[in-house]
């Protein structure tokens, strides 16, 4: 309650009241994990870099929520395997699948990293932007600020829409990621950086061409 006081916190749409699900949000903040778990009335698991996990300032915090900590470098296959148990027990997992903080507040290219360890578990995949939180706790602010912050939910992404993308193994991945990253910032009110590199290379294509 006291965070949602602090940050005048705005929660629009809503996510399934039942069932497992994985949320993937952007990130701005180091209080992205914070604003986004006071927004869902169940316990939301985490799956975050080390690098963060073990930040100084909120490190503890994110041990004592029990979130996951995932290799930069791959190799998490025991991070894999605790997000199968705790979905597989109806609960609710969080990704950021940029993989690391935005420096504007602008999205960032997915991670097929973070995706992939929950891609292929047949649960839906809800969409979330979190909008303000970078101007709440900036980077390298250590005291958060009494600053809007509002979390909105899309529709979910349920497998079917998931299943159609192909069966080869990467380039599925390659297009679920793109498909979630663009949710992700149209709920923002962006062009994912997906469709912003695909607009540049058609330009220089057809600037070339010409």
């Amino acid at each position: 309650m006291a965070s949602r006081l602090w940050f005048r916190l705005r929660i629009e749409g809503s996510p399934p009241k039942a069932g497992a699900y994985v949320l993937a949000a952007n990130h701005v903040s180091l209080i992205d994990p914070i604003v986004l778990g006071v927004s869902v009335r169940r316990r939301v698991f985490y799956l975050m870099t080390e690098v963060v996990w073990r930040s100084p300032a909120l490190g503890w915090w994110y041990r004592w929520m029990r979130t996951i900590p995932v290799a930069v470098r791959g190799g998490n296959r025991e991070s894999l395997r605790v997000a199968r148990a705790v979905l597989q027990q109806q609960r609710v997992v969080g990704i950021f699948p940029e993989g690391g903080l935005s420096r504007d507040g602008l999205p960032m290219l997915g991670s097929p990293g973070a995706v992939s360890l929950v891609l292929n578990e047949g649960i839906p995949i809800v969409p979330v932007a979190i909008i303000g939180a970078e101007r709440a706790l900036p980077l390298g602010c250590v005291w958060p600020r009494p600053r809007r912050v509002t979390v909105r939910f899309g529709e979910p992404i349920l497998p079917a829409e998931l299943d159609v993308l192909g069966k080869a193994r990467r380039g599925r991945l390659q297009a679920a990621t793109k498909l979630i990253m663009q949710r992700i910032a149209s709920l923002a009110g962006h062009q994912s950086r997906e469709a912003v590199l695909a607009a540049h290379g058609m330009a220089a294509r057809e600037g070339h061409g010409s």
